[in-house]
């Protein structure tokens, strides 16, 4: 077995109680794991009184209350009556590794510390040095993974090791790092649905799966797009080929200002299930507020704002996203789909800054920074049903069009000036 971590993953340490500007206890529901859930029907007392009423003895699930939907067991000074009452070695898997996140694979354990965290999302966020990704390996190996497609695995794997060498390559700008990315993506997705188009042409693949290598003609192919791709010559060719030949016809994604789009991605936020009751509230606010901006006024702000966020911030968030979900894509074959959401959860994070920046009077401190971006990747990634809409968005909806991620990518380069 093979384990992927970033190198300050094992170095996190959870900061308890009312020191945390949030807590991870409440929101989301918490599910008991079965073998924790045996400790806990032995457990005596007041506390095993209030285990049997508040926690599903059949699913695990431990019933939230209030409007916070704060964990029963979560008390007024946000520290937990379990860890008080038993220890630590009582809490359920969830709550003993969070925000420790793993990504499982045939094999490959790939291990993440999730920004929605706080604490972990400021750490991040301060960071100058590139991230480094480490591994270790011992003899474990998976037993229940029939059907998983390994060649298709391990070219992803090479894919996002080179989009990670790319998004750190700090001799070329964080817009243009991202629109190559999505260049790199778009052209490698059309070699992965060849491939799976020629493993549905077998009449014995549509009887039982089967995951064929690739040929060594479409190894090359994807090697190839991704020398392209590495190069920032790429960037001109390609910002020609998607907006340039479509700007002259009348209402394309390349006609709409970059404000726009980024008030069109903002409301889609609020077609979905909202986690904490003041997150849809939040985005119609500051929707208003751009509704009330003309051109000239955004654009005097944004090029106001350009040095209020460095390009190491938005590298370390590009880093984390594409890390988290490019690989993922195993398992429904669409790398587009998340390479795309890895640059729009980064230019959404920053146009949420940038609105924080005009609400506190042009000011902005690096807890407001770790907040803002904790709170929206929350409110995306700890629903299943919300990244699920948010993953089909990325791949159906225009507002998300590479056109479209491309000309405010385009707008905002070199200088972070949206023009």
């Amino acid at each position: 077995m093979r384990y992927y971590y970033p190198d300050y993953f094992k170095t996190f340490k959870c900061a308890s109680g009312k020191a945390c500007p949030d807590s991870c206890c409440h929101i989301w529901q918490i599910t008991v794991d079965k073998k924790t859930l045996k400790k806990y029907k032995k457990v005596k007392g007041s506390l095993g009184k209030r285990m049997c009423e508040k926690i599903d003895k059949k699913t695990g699930n431990i019933k939230p209350y209030g409007e916070d939907n704060r964990c029963e067991f979560l008390n007024k000074d946000n520290l937990c009556d379990i860890v008080l009452g038993l220890g630590e070695d009582y809490l359920c898997h969830t709550c003993h590794t969070h925000p420790r996140h793993e990504e499982v694979y045939y094999n490959v354990r790939e291990r993440s510390l999730a920004i929605t965290c706080p604490i972990a999302c400021k750490e991040l966020l301060m960071r100058e040095e590139p991230v480094v990704i480490e591994m270790e390996e011992d003899n474990k190996k998976d037993q229940y993974y029939k059907y998983f497609d390994q060649p298709l695995f391990g070219q992803l794997e090479y894919i996002r090791d080179s989009m990670l060498k790319l998004v750190q390559d700090r001799s070329i700008g964080i817009w243009e790092r991202m629109a190559l990315l999505l260049g790199m993506a778009h052209d490698l997705q059309r070699r992965i649905i060849k491939r799976q188009c020629r493993k549905k042409n077998n009449i014995l693949d549509r009887i039982k799966p089967a995951y064929p290598e690739f040929l060594p003609g479409e190894k090359e192919d994807i090697k190839r797009i991704i020398s392209a791709y590495s190069d920032v010559s790429a960037y001109r060719q390609m910002v020609y080929n998607i907006l340039d030949g479509k700007r002259k016809e009348k209402g394309t994604a390349g006609n709409i200002t970059p404000k726009q789009a980024l008030t069109d991605m903002l409301f889609t936020l609020c077609t979905m299930e909202p986690l904490r009751n003041t997150w849809i509230p939040y985005i119609r606010s500051i929707i208003n507020i751009r509704s009330q901006m003309d051109d000239k006024e955004y654009k005097s702000c944004q090029k106001e704002f350009r040095d209020k966020i460095t390009d190491v911030q938005l590298e370390q968030l590009l880093f984390y996203f594409i890390y988290l979900y490019c690989c993922s894509s195993t398992y429904d074959q669409m790398l587009l789909a998340k390479v795309k959401m890895a640059v729009a959860n980064t230019i959404i994070i920053r146009e949420l800054w940038f609105m924080k920046w005009l609400e506190e009077d042009k000011t902005l401190t690096a807890d407001a920074q770790a907040w803002m971006a904790h709170w929206f990747i929350r409110e995306v990634e700890n629903s299943d049903e919300n990244l699920e809409q948010w993953d089909s968005l990325m791949q159906r909806n225009q507002r998300f069009s590479l056109e479209i991620l491309i000309n405010i990518l385009n707008s905002g380069k070199s200088s972070g000036d949206y023009n």
